[in-house]
């Protein structure tokens, strides 16, 4: 008895040490994985604000503020600003 925990100890001993440095690897690299995630998550919504800035700043000069009252703020359709000229009698134009 004393001859076969001789013979298994010494065997257990290097399993277990290759088994823990196995363990240590895989560990370091998933590790590795979530850091780079985190990383390019963080990036990511980085540029996509600097990117919405970059947008903001370019259109905002094309409309001044008296043209921004008269744009349409949902999915309507677009209203003439003077209607108030319309006749309340239908007219026939004779075209010539």
């Amino acid at each position: 008895m004393k001859n076969k925990i001789q013979f298994i100890i010494p065997r257990l001993l290097v399993v277990t040490a290759v088994v823990g440095i196995i363990s240590l690897i895989i560990g370091a690299i998933f590790k590795i994985l979530l850091l780079a995630t985190i990383l390019f998550s963080v990036g990511s919504l980085i540029y996509a604000k600097i990117k919405r800035n970059r947008m903001k700043e370019r259109f905002s000069h094309h409309f001044d503020k008296s043209q921004r009252y008269y744009l349409p703020h949902s999915n309507q359709a677009i209203v003439p600003v003077q209607y108030a000229n319309r006749s309340t009698k239908a007219t026939i134009i004779p075209i010539y």
